[in-house]
C-alpha cells in the first residue's frame, strides 16, 4: 500500500514542479515513514511508467469515462485523475505486481482521500483497461500514423512538428520504439579503477559488468539511487549515462592536448565538470552555474569526488561572467528540452511549451556566441545538448557559424550503432542501449575572431 501512494505522492509532487528521483531520495531518507525497500521500488516503477506516457494512458483510460449530455468528458479530480493514470501505467506496464492488489489499493486510496463517490466508477475504468488495454495499447503501436505512434511512444503531441523536421518517418519509428528500453544505470569510476569497484559492488551484492563504449564504466540491470550505490561516498562510483560520460571525456581529451584552462559554461550539479576533472589530475578547470540551489550540488561532488581544490566553481550567469583566464577548451553543456533523455526523466517534457522551448532556442544561441567571444584563436568549443531535435543542435550551431565564418566544426572521432552523424555537422548519441541517452555534439575550432 505505501509503495502505492508513494507513487502518487511523487505524482503530486512533479504537479509542483518537483523532480521524480527528488521525491524518491526524500522518501527513502525517512520521510515516507518508514518505507521499505521493495515499496521504494513500486513507487519509483509506477510514477516513472505513469509519466513516461502520460498522455497515452489518459486516451486510454479516457475512453470508459462517461460523457455528460454535452458529449464532454465529465471532469475528474485531481486524485482521482492520478489514480486512473497511476492505475492504467501499472496494468499494462508493470509485469511482477498483481493488478487486482494494483486495483485494489488505489481503490483504498481514494476512499482515503475522501473520494469514496468516486470509488464504483474508478472500479469499472480499471477493469476495463485490464481487460482491453493491452489491445488498444498494440494499435497504437501499429498504426501507420505517425501522431497515434507518437503518443504510443509518450511524446507531447505538440512537439511532433520539430520531430518531422529533424528526421524521416523510418528515424522517428525506430526512436518511438528505443523510447520504450526500460533505462539501467551505469556507474562512472575514477580512471582505473573500474574493476576494484566491480568487486566492491560484488561484495554488497550487486552484480556490474564492463562497458564496451566508455573505459571507467560499469552498467547495472536496473536503475538505482545514487545514494544507495557502494563507492558512492567515497567518489569512487557516479550515476551517470554513458552518454553522457562520453561528451564529458571529449572535454577532458582536448583539455589534455592543449593544456590550458577548461571552462564548463553550464555545470548544473558538477558531474560532467567532475568527470573533466578526475580525468585531467593536472588540470586547471573552472565551473558556472545560474542556480545557486545546483552550484552548491557541484560544491558538494567535487567534494565527493576529492578535486574540489583544483576546480573554480563560481555561480552566476554564463552570458556576463568573465573566466579567470583565457580557456583553450570551452565545454558548454546547454540547457535544452532534454528529448534525449525523456525516457530516463520523463517528467521533463510534461513542464514543456511551445513559448519555453523557443526561449531556450535562444538561449542556447546567446550562449554559444558568447563561448566564441570568450575562446582563444585555435581553442575548441564543445557544444552539447540532451536534445534529439535538429531545431536546438545543428540550427544553432550554423546561427553561430553565421557570425564568425572563420571557425570550423571537427570530425568526433566515434564510431560504432549508437553514433549518428549530424546533418551537415555534428554527431548524435542514439540511444540504442539502456545505458545511453541521447545527445548531440558538435567540437567548433575558432581559427579566427568574427
Amino acid at each position: 500500500m505505501r509503495g502505492i501512494e508513494g507513487a502518487l505522492f511523487a505524482l503530486q509532487s512533479v504537479r509542483e514542479g518537483k523532480f521524480v528521483g527528488e521525491v524518491l531520495r526524500t522518501l527513502k531518507d525517512g520521510a515516507g515513514e518508514g518505507i521499505t525497500v521493495p515499496e521504494l521500488s513500486l513507487a519509483s516503477s509506477l510514477a516513472y511508467a505513469a509519466l513516461r506516457r502520460e498522455a497515452l494512458w489518459e486516451k486510454i483510460f479516457g475512453f470508459y469515462i462517461e460523457k455528460g449530455r454535452s458529449g464532454k468528458q465529465q471532469k475528474l479530480s485531481p486524485v482521482l485523475s492520478d489514480c486512473l493514470l497511476l492505475g492504467t501505467a501499472g496494468l499494462l506496464e508493470l509485469r511482477h505486481f498483481a493488478k487486482g492488489v494494483l486495483v485494489n489499493g488505489l481503490l483504498e486510496i481514494l476512499k482515503i482521500k475522501g473520494q469514496g463517490r468516486a470509488v464504483p466508477m474508478a472500479n469499472a475504468v480499471l477493469h476495463n483497461v485490464a481487460r482491453d488495454g493491452e489491445a488498444i495499447l498494440e494499435k497504437f503501436r501499429r498504426s501507420p500514423s505517425l501522431e497515434d505512434r507518437a503518443l504510443w511512444a509518450g511524446l507531447p503531441v505538440w512537439t511532433l512538428p520539430a520531430w518531422k523536421k529533424s528526421w524521416n518517418n523510418e528515424e522517428l519509428f525506430e526512436l518511438f520504439e528505443l523510447m520504450q528500453i526500460p533505462p539501467c544505470a551505469s556507474l562512472r569510476t575514477p580512471p582505473g579503477k573500474r574493476d576494484e569497484v566491480i568487486d566492491l559492488l560484488a561484495s554488497k551484492g550487486m552484480e556490474g559488468t564492463p562497458s564496451d563504449l566508455f573505459s571507467d564504466s560499469i552498467r547495472l540491470s536496473s536503475t538505482v539511487l545514487p545514494t544507495l550505490v557502494p563507492g558512492f561516498e567515497e567518489g569512487l562510483a557516479t550515476v551517470q549515462t554513458e552518454g553522457s560520460m562520453l561528451v564529458a571525456s571529449l572535454a577532458a581529451d582536448f583539455g589534455r592536448r592543449s593544456g590550458g584552462l577548461v571552462l564548463d559554461m553550464c555545470s548544473g550539479r558538477g558531474v560532467k565538470g567532475g568527470q573533466i576533472a578526475q580525468s585531467l589530475d593536472s588540470a586547471r578547470v573552472e565551473c558556472w552555474e545560474l542556480s545557486s540551489g545546483r552550484h552548491l550540488a557541484a560544491v558538494r561532488e567535487m567534494k565527493r569526488l576529492g578535486v574540489g581544490e583544483r576546480v573554480a566553481l563560481r555561480v552566476g550567469n554564463a552570458l556576463s561572467l568573465v573566466p579567470s583566464e583565457k580557456p583553450s577548451v570551452v565545454f558548454l553543456d546547454a540547457p535544452c528540452t532534454g528529448s534525449g533523455t525523456w525516457n530516463r526523466k520523463p517528467e521533463s517534457k510534461w513542464k514543456l511549451s511551445w513559448a519555453k522551448s523557443d526561449k531556450i532556442r535562444a538561449l542556447q544561441g546567446s550562449l554559444l556566441r558568447r563561448a566564441l567571444t570568450l575562446i582563444e584563436t585555435g581553442g575548441i568549443i564543445i557544444y552539447v545538448t540532451c536534445s534529439l531535435l535538429r531545431q536546438e543542435n545543428e540550427n544553432i550551431v550554423a546561427e553561430a557559424l553565421s557570425d564568425y565564418p572563420g571557425s570550423v566544426v571537427l570530425d568526433v572521432p566515434w564510431k560504432g550503432r549508437h553514433v549518428r552523424a549530424g546533418r551537415p555537422w555534428g554527431t548524435y548519441v542514439w540511444p540504442i542501449l539502456p545505458w545511453l541517452d541521447g545527445f548531440y555534439v558538435s567540437v567548433i575550432m575558432k581559427r579566427a575572431e568574427g
